[in-house]
């Protein structure tokens, strides 16, 4: 259940994979950027079809969509993903999960470090020079029985400008991701603008993003056994550092991440966590590969 703060190639973060299908696109049509792109594209360590990425953040906290999930010990988020393009249409599948150094409640005869595996995969479309569209399905699981599983499927919308605007919107197919007794939908917009860095080697960029529930999904219930259903989440800001690590291309292109992001929460959210204050301060170091 990722929630991603100035992550460095995350499953569940940032612009949706048709996006970037949808920024290739507006590319290929610009004669210069054309050109460049196929200079590129000679010296690529891969130019084909197919796409893999894998990688491992390291994070203070572990909010998923402002729900908590853990506050202490280490946490360590790897992923695995790999993706086809055919032509404005991409193809992606893969998993991320969560290690916690504190046991929990429920183990179930898999490793107490396991606290998650997500199962996901999904379909891209490019819709015209700079919009992506997406259609994600996806299973959160706990190996060491944390929780039952929840699956749902997100609709993403993307925008290959400056900022990067994005919206998702995920309907629980069962399960869910509060512990609540109805399944829910969920809705998150925001954007990530990057600041320009003449002939720097490292990006800096700046996401931000506002979570809220669409229908029963931040829903808590008291002491009388009344649930009730907060609208708005939270709100996130944050700022994201990215470093090329001088690795022969051959070897495909690795980064580095450097992040950190504040989460400023709902009175639903708070009672949901558990917690009286309204924000975190939340940091993340990540190493990711991709080719």
């Amino acid at each position: 259940m990722l929630f991603a703060v100035g992550v460095t190639a995350s499953a569940a973060a940032g612009p949706a994979a048709g996006t970037e299908a949808a920024a290739e696109t507006a590319e290929a049509e610009a004669p210069e950027a054309a050109a460049v792109a196929a200079a590129q594209d000679e010296m690529a360590p891969n130019s084909g079809m197919l796409g893999f990425s894998a990688g491992v953040d390291f994070v203070s906290d572990y909010y998923f969509r402002g729900i908590i999930q853990e506050t202490g010990g280490f946490i360590a988020q790897p992923f695995l993903d790999a993706s086809m393009s055919l032509g404005p249409v991409s193809i992606t599948a893969g998993t991320w999960n969560s290690l916690h150094s504190v046991s929990g409640s429920g183990f179930d005869g898999a490793p107490e470090i396991f606290y998650e595996s997500d199962f996901y995969a999904g379909l891209g479309f490019a819709a015209g020079d700079a919009v992506g569209i997406d259609l994600t399905y996806t299973a959160y699981m706990s190996p060491r029985g944390s929780w039952g599983t929840t699956k749902e499927v997100a609709l993403g919308l993307g925008f290959a400008t400056f900022a990067d605007p994005y919206a998702t919107f995920a309907f629980e197919l069962s399960g869910g991701a509060d512990g609540g007794p109805n399944e829910g939908s969920y809705v998150e917009i925001g954007f990530e603008p990057a600041v320009p860095l003449d002939d720097a080697p490292v990006s800096l960029s700046f996401p931000v993003a506002i979570g809220a529930s669409m229908s029963n999904y931040f829903e808590f219930e008291n002491e009388m056994g009344v649930v009730s259903d907060g609208a708005f989440g939270f709100f996130s800001i944050g700022a994201s550092l990215g470093v090329p690590l001088p690795v022969p291309e051959e070897y495909g292109t690795w980064d580095l991440a450097v992040g950190v992001s504040a989460l400023m929460f709902g009175e639903q959210l708070k009672m949901i966590n558990g917690e009286d204050s309204g924000a975190k301060v939340i940091g993340l170091f990540g190493i990711s590969l991709g080719y």
